[in-house]
């Protein structure tokens, strides 16, 4: 809550796991969290145990313009990417633009983010709103 008792603003973010129809979430976070916060949000919401290099393209396309590309845990090349420390608040982002997320560039999972508002939202941020269908295991090969 704010000083005046009212709700603070926050990113609502709609997820979607691609390649698997139907494998949603949406995800809240404050304006003053970071990437690696929203990062670590898919993590849980899909189920994904074991940290590896990830980026955000805000230009929305996976693996597209170097420019708007956020990286970590480390950044990738000097002049590169830019670091996934950033606050959400200071990138400018806009409902309805499209985010392009690749975690474990070997497996290489791809998620698909819009911002679908900037709300007031009460309780405890960072939180997955919703969640639809179930995500697939992380290493298919390896369940028992």
């Amino acid at each position: 809550m704010t000083a005046k008792g009212q709700c603070a603003p926050a990113f609502v973010f709609e997820t979607e796991l691609v390649g698997h129809p139907g494998v949603t979430r949406t995800i809240a976070v404050r304006g003053s969290h970071t990437l690696v916060t929203l990062h670590a949000m898919l993590r849980v919401a899909y189920g994904w145990e074991d940290d590896h290099l990830y980026s955000f393209w805000l230009d929305g396309e996976f693996w597209g313009d170097r420019a708007s590309e956020y990286t970590a845990p480390f950044e990738l090349e000097e002049g590169g990417a830019t670091s996934a420390e950033t606050r959400l608040d200071r990138l400018g982002l806009e409902p309805g633009q499209e985010i392009a997320y690749v975690f474990d560039f070997g497996d290489e999972w791809r998620v698909r983010l819009r911002l679908a508002d900037l709300q007031a939202v009460g309780g405890t941020l960072p939180r997955i709103v919703e969640s639809r269908g179930d995500a697939p295991p992380q290493y298919p090969d390896y369940v028992e």
